[in-house]
């Protein structure tokens, strides 16, 4: 049964102005789900409760003068409030506080941090951007009171009060148990680990969009393009969040309140997804922020200014006025260990991100005006940069790194794209131009152009192998050869790019290869009865499955 809500007006200063908002309830509108987006991962079952999020009107606040409203509505319960007005410039001097009913008594007044500084770079980078407060978790609530103050005597209009509901889902129950898969979180393989010099810091476990039931179709409210995730070139650096909540949830609590600050993210505040990259909690867990690859340049809403190039990381709670836990610091440093790490930057140098130069590990603080993360949190940088530089070994240098340096470095194969991570036999990294893959037994290679297309494509590395040698000009005119450890990859502009590879392989380098009767190849291996078969400008390879033969078909017999 739903329960009524009291908006009552209170007394201000004339310096100041209060509005108060009557609440009135919206059902929650889910968008439909963009193409290409993946399946929603939240989809109510028996004993699970669907979100709501409703906005309350709060009409105009204009400098020394005071509008008020009362009256009272039959709401949905709420978890978490946030207030927001139309996209400004600068809302420094703007003020806003509020308080909860929560079983029939009124909670003290609470400050809301006004937050400008967060968001996407330009107003108009991305989704429906407005102006507003940063969200605040307050448990289960039946009314609220809010005031937006002016101190300037400027007016703000259109201001509305996001009442969340974040729902329960079974994520809510054992987040840790829906982590990446195990591909992802698992560290590189032994082998590989002990014939290389010094590897990139491993990746941390890290908490999914899935694991905290992040619902996909969000992402579309705000049109179409949001849907997709944009990228920045590189990461250069790191920003370092707190979310300004409540210092005593629960473990079982987090995942809603995540939800919740995606929610507001997105439907209130306007934008295309949650601003951040990365969040962490006081027990050590971390989760999986914004939408598009934990493992690439997701570019987010955290640093307005400065997200291109760089990624945040946020600390659940409020650290203005508490001391962050040692999991929650430990996790943080290793979240960020292997995101530098695995892109060659160090953690105790500085940056230039938008015409300003900045330590590598920054707090919010030192782009914006802001408290954000907190005094006691951007206390602990300095320790956070060398514990971060502990983990990476005191140094970025492993084998693909010192390669690039050998083809002209960054400023002749772009930045790092995907950082360096395991991949079948070794480990890789994607640049702008081209990627390099190295192992203890091929040493260090590169791929661009044509055939890095087709090599990035699913299944190709795994029955090529990794390149044991550069792209070269083929003994045919106008073709393209790179040889790997199973195989080579062809390339010529009527063919395209195509690999050969195993028992086919080895037979078609015996018959000469490119320059052979048969050709070059046209497509792929494909599977034919009883084995492997291959086509060729000529004619054709067959690998039988069951005796290993390899039969020669030419198009015309000699």
């Amino acid at each position: 049964m739903s329960q009524t809500r009291f908006i009552r007006l209170a007394l201000v200063a004339v310096v100041s102005l209060a509005v108060f908002a009557p609440l009135i309830p919206a059902g929650w509108q889910a968008p439909l789900p963009a193409a290409g987006a993946p399946s929603p991962a939240v989809v109510p079952s028996y004993g699970e409760v669907a979100p709501s999020y409703q906005e309350v009107d709060v009409g105009s606040a204009i400098g020394g003068a005071s509008l008020g409203a009362a009256s009272a509505a039959a709401t949905k319960t709420f978890e978490m409030v946030g207030v927001t007005w139309p996209y400004r410039a600068n809302s420094a001097r703007v003020v806003v506080k509020v308080r909860v009913l929560q079983n029939g008594k009124w909670t003290a007044w609470e400050p809301l941090p006004v937050e400008d500084e967060h968001g996407p770079d330009t107003a108009a980078q991305e989704g429906r951007p407005r102006s507003g407060t940063e969200p605040f978790w307050v448990g289960p609530a039946t009314g609220v009171e809010a005031a937006v103050t002016t101190l300037d005597g400027t007016t703000v209009r259109g201001a509305k009060v996001a009442l969340i509901n974040p729902g329960t889902t079974a994520a809510d129950q054992a987040p840790q148990a829906m982590q990446a898969g195990p591909a992802e979180a698992a560290p590189m393989v032994a082998a590989v680990a002990a014939a290389a010099s010094r590897a990139p810091y491993r990746k941390p476990a890290i908490i999914s969009r899935r694991g905290w039931g992040a619902d996909e179709r969000l992402r579309s409210t705000n049109g179409a393009a949001c849907a997709k995730p944009k990228y920045s070139t590189t990461v250069q650096a790191a920003f370092v969040h707190h979310t300004v909540d409540r210092n005593n949830y629960t473990r079982a609590q987090v995942p809603a309140m995540i939800r919740a600050i995606y929610a507001f993210h997105v439907k209130g505040r306007g934008w295309c997804d949650i601003g951040y990259n990365f969040l962490v909690d006081k027990f050590g867990r971390v989760f999986e922020g914004r939408y598009g690859g934990r493992q690439f340049p997701v570019l987010g809403a955290h640093t307005g200014g400065y997200n291109a190039d760089s990624f945040g990381i946020s600390l659940i709670g409020n650290f203005q006025t508490a001391t962050p836990p040692a999991a929650m610091m430990e996790s943080t440093a290793r979240t960020i260990a292997w995101k530098l790490d695995s892109n060659y930057r160090s953690p105790v140098s500085t940056v230039v991100l938008a015409g300003k130069r900045l330590n590598t590990v920054s707090g919010h603080r030192d782009t914006k005006a802001t408290a954000c993360p907190g005094i006691y949190v951007y206390r602990e940088l300095g320790w956070l940069r060398q514990r971060v530089n502990t983990l990476m070994g005191n140094g970025t240098s492993t084998e693909i790194y010192r390669y690039v340096q050998t083809l002209g470095g960054y400023t002749k194969i772009g930045q790092p794209f995907w950082g360096e991570h395991p991949v079948r036999g070794g480990r890789a990294t994607w640049f702008g131009a081209r990627d390099v893959y190295w192992s203890a037994a091929t040493g260090s290679h590169s791929i661009f152009g044509w055939l890095r297309a087709r090599y990035r494509q699913p299944g190709v590395i795994d029955v090529l192998g990794l390149p044991t040698g550069e792209e070269r000009m083929g003994q045919v005119t106008g073709s393209r050869v790179q040889r790997f450890r199973s195989g080579a990859l062809y390339w010529t502009k009527a063919t395209g790019a195509q690999p050969v590879y195993g028992l086919i392989s080895q037979k078609y380098g015996a018959l000469g290869a490119e320059r052979s009767r048969l050709g070059l190849p046209t497509r792929a291996a494909y599977r034919v009865n009883g084995g492997v078969q291959q086509a060729f400008q000529h004619g054709w390879i067959t690998s039988s499955s069951r005796t290993s033969k390899v039969v020669v078909n030419y198009r015309t017999q000699p």
